[in-house]
């Protein structure tokens, strides 16, 4: 099986798989990577040797692993270790926490002189920290961003130049210290102190294999050195055209050219794309080749022609997101599977409102579903309010109006379970409440009444259209909530049937209700099925049959606040997901992104 595997390989790929010396796989994209590296870790483990591998992901990491042992055996696992960073990292700190047979014979031969187990800090209590860090050194940041912050300075990637930075740092450290915890950078930082230290042995390990090497960040590339002082033969896999977290200091082009100069690395270019057809990757290729510092590579197209990339534009997000749906729909339906990329989450929220609206089945796994917003939450209560008048909905859409904590205890304590219909003038009276308050109160109760009985005439756009103003009202100067209550109110606008009531109203809710709810994962579960809703950071290492690249605006992607370099590889990243149809699009007053003039992608035909 294995010499079949790798009389399968091109020559280039065969080169990184027979290669025995330092060397650095430049992978473009879809140039089967992964392959190559389980190939070369089966054949060096057939020949006696001890292999570890390092990716940057645990999915990723199981994936390798059980393609290495599909072709080298589960009898060499003992000479086989595959984890991240952190995962090693562990492992090399206290061997005996390890209770799997994987890497039995490398970590045996290693040492650890700890004598401390480390306790990894949970990330609700970290987040606390650097929330009371900010405050001590009283400074105006979010969290993520002091986090970028104090991971710079632990790091020595610079130093701290004020009186706050310095506070905000020892606060957090202080902190981390009198709970007796460290954090997930801290794992790599003490490790590679302790390796340095004699601590900590190197990994005991012929042959040590580092996946997305254009990740690695400065901590990530000495601990790689240190093995290759120690003797092991290191391969590292890379593409540098595909280094797009920059965000989180990884060293991209530099850390590939050091590593090269370095070790004298052999250098050898994967550059056969098996993925994408001519049509796709022609116009990615046009792009990247825009930017300076990258290593020479010719990206081929094994597939030849066969596929299309077009882009159009659109009058607003609503209709870019009709047409991206119904795409996908049709696509969907051929047995096709879908991706809709976008810059940033939040681009997608109108995507998911369509799919919601017309049925069509999404998966959005970063940064949550529309469903799950606030904003989603109080136009369900409304709505519910409307159906069946619960005490718990009419809370919820009145604490959104401003009424206050106080004003709704006193309140329930006089109508308990019961919502507002049955509230009375005279009783509202009788209840300590603010002249505000008693205004939004009466206002629902009466506009509950309007609405039941425009749903009785059949005319639910109407009252939808009601809900979505009595609900901006309370929050018109917040932007974001204004604009999000209106992509809401799209999950809604089903196309109407010949009955448009309380009873069309009533399944609408039912039907979002039932996917609010988490369900268990089904086995049978196929994701071909559903439209993915990623961020183009998100998409990495993933591929589609089709993809749309929604939101291509000058000032969104590119993003104003990004270097151009990264954002330029980060939209090559997008495009390289797909493998047969790939479409682009921007919609609204924004100018169209620059990024489709230097690929050349050619403007959708007029029908």
């Amino acid at each position: 099986m294995l010499e079949d595997q790798i009389a399968s390989l091109n020559p280039q790929q065969k080169e990184v798989a027979l290669c025995e010396r330092h060397c650095l796989a430049v992978a473009a994209p879809g140039s089967g990577k992964t392959k190559t590296l389980a190939v070369k870790a089966a054949r060096l483990l057939m020949l006696g040797q001890t292999v570890t591998a390092v990716t940057f992901t645990r999915d990723a990491a199981m994936e390798l692993r059980e393609r290495i042992l599909a072709l080298a055996g589960e009898d060499k696992i003992a000479r086989l270790l595959v984890g991240t960073f952190h995962s090693i990292d562990m492992l090399m700190a206290f061997p005996g926490k390890g209770r799997s047979p994987m890497g039995k014979e490398i970590l045996s031969a290693g040492y650890s002189r700890l004598d401390r187990k480390w306790e990894i800090i949970k990330e609700s209590m970290r987040r606390s920290i650097v929330d009371r860090s900010i405050k001590q050194a009283e400074l105006d940041l979010e969290i993520d961003q002091a986090t970028a912050e104090i991971e710079a300075f632990k790091a020595g990637y610079r130093a701290p130049s004020t009186d706050q930075e310095r506070a905000l740092v020892e606060t957090y450290t202080g902190l981390l210290r009198r709970h007796g915890v460290i954090d997930f950078q801290d794992i790599l930082l003490e490790t590679n102190k302790e390796i340095r230290a004699g601590r900590i042995s190197p990994l005991q390990t012929a042959h040590l294999m580092i996946d997305e090497f254009q990740d690695t960040d400065k901590l990530q590339y000495d601990w790689a050195l240190l093995h290759a002082e120690s003797g092991s033969i290191l391969t590292a896999v890379g593409d540098d055209d595909q280094s797009i977290y920059g965000f989180r200091r990884a060293l991209g082009y530099k850390g590939m050219t050091d590593f090269v100069g370095t070790l004298r690395a052999e250098r050898i270019v994967l550059g056969t794309n098996y993925r994408s057809h001519e049509e796709v990757l022609a116009p990615a290729r046009q792009l990247i080749d825009l930017n300076r510092e990258r290593m020479p590579k010719d990206l081929v197209s094994f597939k030849g022609p066969g596929g299309t990339s077009y882009w159009d534009r659109f009058g607003d997000r609503i209709a870019e997101a009709e047409q991206c749906v119904q795409w996908a729909a049709k696509a969907l339906s051929e047995g096709r599977s879908v991706g809709v990329l976008a810059r940033t989450n939040k681009r997608l929220d109108e995507v998911e409102a369509v799919c919601i609206e017309h049925d069509v089945p999404c998966l959005r796994s970063e940064g949550g579903s529309i469903l799950n917003s606030l904003e989603m939450g109080v136009f369900m209560a409304m709505l519910r309010l409307i159906l069946a008048d619960e005490a718990r909905d009419a809370d919820q859409v009145l604490s959104w109006c401003g009424c206050s904590e106080e004003e709704l205890t006193s309140l329930h304590k006089f109508i308990g379970q019961r919502g507002l219909a049955t509230l009375t003038k005279k009783q509202l009276d009788q209840v300590t409440l603010s002249a505000g308050s008693k205004k939004v109160i009466a206002m629902l109760a009466r506009r509950r009444e309007e609405w039941r009985t425009l749903l009785a005439a059949n005319s639910l756009q109407y009252v939808l259209d009601g809900v979505l103003g009595v609900l901006i009202t309370p929050v018109s100067e917040n932007k974001m909530a204004v604009k999000m209550l209106h992509v809401v109110k799209q999950a809604f606008a089903k196309p109407l049937r010949e009955e448009s009531g309380m009873t069309a109203l009533k399944e609408r809710v039912s039907a979002l209700e039932a996917k609010r709810v988490p369900s268990k994962a089904d086995p049978g579960d196929d994701k071909r099925s559903k439209v993915a809703l990623m961020t183009a950071h998100g998409s990495k290492g993933l591929e589609w049959d089709h993809v749309w690249i929604v939101g291509a605006e000058e000032g969104s992607f590119p993003d104003d606040g990004s270097g151009l370099q990264e954002e330029r590889r980060l939209f090559f990243v997008a495009m390289t997901r797909a493998r047969q149809h790939l479409m682009v699009s921007a919609s609204g007053a924004k100018p169209s992104s620059s990024f489709i003039a230097e690929s050349a992608i050619p403007r959708l035909p007029m029908h």
